[in-house]
């Protein structure tokens, strides 16, 4: 019915019923009319949502509380962590299962003040920087709050990182010392071999015995004679200093160092725990990266400033992990979606029926597998969304399938969130504007781009950024909802739905997310860029079935006049990326092409080799690696046969 035909209508109605109804009474059923059929809808997905967005927003408004508090007394985390280590001097508090180790809360204190006396001892001060480059363990936990004491700024190295990445993650945070362990300092030495770096004017350490030759110092042997009282006070350390380094994968480039101080390493610890009902009777199991936010701050955080015991183990293990939750008593776990696949395709197990394991916080759990995972393990899921130098972050605290959070649909309380979505293109990810200049902000039923706001005199909403400040400058979107507003840009595609549901869609950018990992594809194109015989290349990320993320591909074109045959020049450019590159960044899919589309300004077109992915085409050859022998084999029928039903050992 036209708007026009329904108005004759109530009119008509309004004078029939005017014979016997006092007037306030019929119009006030007229407007009630009006209200339901313009507005119905609205009203009663907001009814269907009332008691989440009343909990969101008691939620936030607990966490703005405390942490305007904590601001108010600025105690460092290193404060912070002493009064739980006062509260519970002998419970539990860093379990390694590699080493099977466990340590008090006085004790795993006292193992930080080993660092702290011997660092101060040398002369390091309050904004010196540390890089650590270690694997799970409580010995890098240790070292980084035990610095943290002193004002030492620690680097967290990617302990995957080898030859150029690595270079360049030390040297970009301007590091005076390197401590490494005994595994690792092998790959600090390929490195300097291979003369990538000099290490002149920088002190490198291993947590045992150093290689023969190599120049570097027994740290353990150190940190032994050491006495284990507090630091002295020489520099002022409080909730607004430096604390760390965390490298990220962003949209271009290198791995980047975000700045993480005190306050944001406190407010995504306890802001998790209050999401999602984390205790201090708790026990966290840790088998993620540390050097990442997830399990560095998430994760360790809990026992740091809440007073859960912490379990960490060196390397996730789908066979072991539910052993490992019995036999340590682990209560929550923090989470990739990649691992719940892993958990899934493993067989039953006693433990898993067993387990007093209640909650696993993370992202990225595929809607596909999450029921399935939830009624086989019997466990709640904490799914949140974030970036480790972003303002702001979504959480799902209902637990709906798929969603990694959720923005309120109701115009007065999404005011109090931070963040919203916006239109952007989407082949270049570019924000969509009108007329004015202005983005255009997504509504309900719509997928866009995650802004968050960005305050210089609000410290939560403050955006630290990057060392590398051209960096930051390009995370930064400006005149979005406002003239001279700016937001945080997170390169991420969302899909808001009618009820207000957050779900990730895609990644946008130069960027594709692998094994949990983000890849940088121009990283990875300046690795092969430099081969002989190789005229270009761009990397992409393409999906395959049955696999969580997009996994890398990259397609080549050989130089004309270069004198070798294609399997050779496949097996040089297998080489150069293995030895170069993490396991998840190296493209598993090589594709020889005749040549790759450009723009007018010459720019590499990848969409249409993203839409084309492992598909075979007359003119291209298909490469696959092989991790058994670390290079690239013809990607024939009986591998396309494994990929395609996901048996493929990628």
């Amino acid at each position: 019915m036209k708007l026009e035909e329904l108005v004759t209508v109530m009119l008509l109605t309004v004078a029939a019923i005017d014979q016997y109804l006092p007037i306030g009474l019929v119009l006030a059923g007229v407007l009630l009319l009006y209200i339901t059929v313009v507005h119905g809808d609205f009203i009663y997905r907001s009814y269907l949502t009332l008691n989440r967005d009343l909990t969101g927003l008691a939620l936030i408004i607990e966490v703005k509380i405390d942490l305007w508090w904590r601001l108010h007394q600025n105690k460092g985390i290193h404060e912070l962590f002493l009064d739980i280590v006062k509260k519970n001097p002998k419970k539990a508090a860093m379990i390694d299962i590699e080493k099977d180790t466990t340590e008090t809360f006085e004790e795993f204190n006292a193992h930080c003040n080993r660092y702290a006396n011997y660092f101060q001892g040398l002369g390091y001060r309050s904004g010196d920087v540390v890089a650590l480059y270690m694997e799970n363990s409580v010995e890098f936990v240790a070292a980084w709050m035990g610095l943290a004491k002193i004002g030492v700024v620690t680097a967290w190295i990617n302990s995957n990182l080898k030859r150029e990445q690595l270079v360049h993650c030390i040297t970009a945070s301007k590091t005076k010392a390197i401590i490494t362990s005994v595994t690792l300092q092998n790959m600090l030495i390929d490195a300097i071999d291979e003369k990538l770096f000099r290490v002149d004017g920088i002190d490198v350490y291993s947590v045992g015995e150093p290689k023969k030759n190599s120049g570097f110092k027994n740290l353990q042997k150190n940190l032994d004679a050491q006495v284990t009282s507090e630091p002295k006070t020489l520099d002022v350390i409080d909730f607004k200093s430096v604390l760390c380094f965390i490298y990220t994968s962003g949209t271009t480039g290198m791995p980047k160092a975000a700045v993480m101080k005190h306050f944001r390493y406190y407010s995504i610890a306890v802001g998790a725990a209050k999401s999602f009902g984390i205790k201090a009777s708790d026990r966290m199991y840790v088998s993620m990266p540390i050097y990442h936010t997830a399990a560095g701050i998430l994760g360790v955080g809990q026992a740091l400033l809440g007073g859960s015991s912490c379990v960490i183990r060196k390397k996730f293990s789908a066979s072991n992990f539910w052993r490992d939750c019995v036999k340590y008593d682990c209560t929550v776990s923090q989470y990739i979606g990649e691992i719940c696949r892993y958990l899934l395709a493993q067989p039953v197990v006693k433990e898993e029926s067993v387990h007093r394991m209640r909650l696993l916080v993370g992202n990225g759990l595929r809607a596909e597998i999450w029921q399935p995972f939830v009624d086989r393990f019997r466990v709640r899921i904490g799914e949140l969304y974030g970036s480790t130098e972003g303002t702001s972050s979504l959480v799902n605290i209902d637990g709906h399938v798929g969603a990694c959070g959720f923005l309120p649909i109701s115009p007065l309380t999404k005011k109090m969130h931070p963040v919203r979505l916006i239109k952007v293109d989407d082949v270049t990810g570019e924000a969509i504007r009108t007329s004015d200049g202005l983005c255009i902000a997504c509504n309900p039923g719509e997928s866009g781009a995650m802004v968050s706001t960005i305050r210089k005199n609000n410290p939560l909403l403050q955006f630290e950024g990057y060392l590398n400040k051209k960096e930051t400058n390009k995370k930064i979107i400006r005149d979005v909802f406002a003239k001279g507003d700016s937001c945080f840009l997170t390169g991420d595609l969302l899909h808001w739905d009618r009820l207000g549901y957050v779900y990730f869609k895609d990644r946008t950018g130069d960027t594709f997310r692998w094994k949990g990992e983000n890849v940088s594809t121009t990283e990875v194109e300046a690795i092969l860029h430099p081969i002989n015989g190789l005229s270009d290349a761009t990397v992409y990320g393409v999906e395959v079935p049955k696999r969580e993320g997009k996994v890398g591909m990259a397609s080549v074109v050989r130089a004309v006049s270069f004198e070798e045959n294609e399997s050779q020049f496949v097996e040089r450019v297998g080489a150069r990326l293995s030895s170069s590159l993490t396991s998840y960044a190296i493209p598993q899919f090589i594709r020889i092409c005749q040549d790759v589309e450009k723009t007018g300004t010459f720019k590499l077109v990848k969409t249409n080799l993203q839409r084309i992915g492992i598909m075979d085409t007359p003119s291209d050859s298909i490469y696959i690696f092989n991790s058994e022998n670390r290079n690239f084999v013809p990607f024939d029928n009986d591998l396309r046969c494994k990929v395609s039903l996901g048996s493929y050992p990628f």
